[in-house]
């Protein structure tokens, strides 16, 4: 009896070791890719005017007598962040617009009214969060 019971137990020690090896030893399972992807502007443009969430046209100089400028920022990946328009004349930062981003491709624009007073180049700054620019556009009166 007494070897049975030894025997018994050596059996199922071996059986213990033997599948904990065998754990040890399997292949684990592959550990997913980073769903993280890095946000981007997909277009950004000047224009005269918005229809239906697009641009109507692609500004590349300011007429003169131009009342309102738009800056439209198609944006992808970017989702749940917050996304500011940074406009600038010369050195002088004139406003900051930001949007709350609410989806994979988030479309977006601000304006700017020229009075008589806003001449020359306008740049606008597309600008993360975190406070990284993740675009920038210029636009200049034409050429008279």
């Amino acid at each position: 009896m007494k070897k049975g019971i030894i025997g018994l137990m050596a059996v199922c020690a071996a059986l213990t070791m033997g599948q904990a090896l065998a754990q040890a030893q399997a292949p684990q399972p592959a550990q997913p890719e980073s769903q993280a992807q890095t946000g981007e502007v997909a277009r950004a443009v000047f224009t005269s005017d918005i229809s239906e969430r697009e641009p109507v046209d692609t500004l590349t100089a300011l007429q003169p007598g131009t009342p309102r400028v738009y800056f439209f920022t198609e944006l992808r990946n970017l989702e749940g962040q917050t996304v500011t328009h940074r406009w600038t004349q010369g050195d002088q930062v004139v406003a900051e617009i930001p949007f709350n981003v609410g989806g994979s491709r988030w479309r977006v624009w601000s304006s700017k009214n020229l009075d008589s007073g806003a001449t020359g180049e306008w740049t606008v700054s597309v600008v993360d969060g975190a406070g990284n620019e993740l675009a920038r556009e210029r636009i200049a009166p034409a050429a008279q």
